[in-house]
C-alpha cells in the first residue's frame, strides 16, 4: 500500500494543474484627462474653436473648423478628430497633463495610430425648414 501513496499523490497534483496558463484578472485604469473632458461640455463652436486652437498652437493651419468631434481614448490620450475648412482632417491627441499632438489624418496609418473617422458636420446635418 505504501508503494501506491506517492503515485496517489502525484496523480492528485496532477488533476489540480489546467490545460494552459490561468486567466489573469486585468484591471484597466483610465486617468481623468480635465481638457477633453471640458471639450465634451462646450457647445458646438467653442469645441470648434478649441480644437482649431490646438491646430494652430501646434504650428499648423486651420482657417476654421466646421466639424470635430471627440473619437476615442488611445493609450493615455483621448483621441479627437476635427476638419479644417483649408487644410483637411487633423487628428488630436490629448494627454491628462494638456499637452497636445496633432497629426493629418492621411498620416495615421503610415504613423501606427488609428485611423480618423468620419466627424458629423454641417452637410450631414438635416436640412433647414424654408418658412
Amino acid at each position: 500500500m505504501k508503494k501506491w501513496v506517492p503515485l496517489l499523490a502525484l496523480s492528485l497534483l496532477a488533476a489540480g494543474c489546467e490545460d494552459g496558463a490561468p486567466e489573469q484578472n486585468r484591471i484597466e485604469v483610465t486617468a481623468a484627462n480635465p481638457t477633453s473632458d471640458g471639450l465634451k461640455a462646450l457647445s458646438e463652436l467653442p469645441r470648434y474653436l478649441g480644437l482649431r486652437r490646438a491646430i494652430i498652437d501646434t504650428g499648423n493651419r486651420c482657417k476654421k473648423v466646421d466639424r470635430g468631434a471627440y473619437q476615442e481614448q488611445y493609450k493615455t490620450m483621448a483621441l479627437w478628430t476635427a476638419h479644417c475648412t483649408d487644410t483637411g482632417d487633423w487628428a488630436i491627441f490629448i494627454a491628462p497633463n494638456a499637452d497636445l499632438q496633432v497629426r493629418q489624418c492621411r498620416h495615421m496609418a503610415e504613423l501606427g495610430l488609428p485611423a480618423c473617422r468620419q466627424t458629423g458636420g454641417p452637410e450631414t446635418a438635416p436640412a433647414a425648414k424654408k418658412s
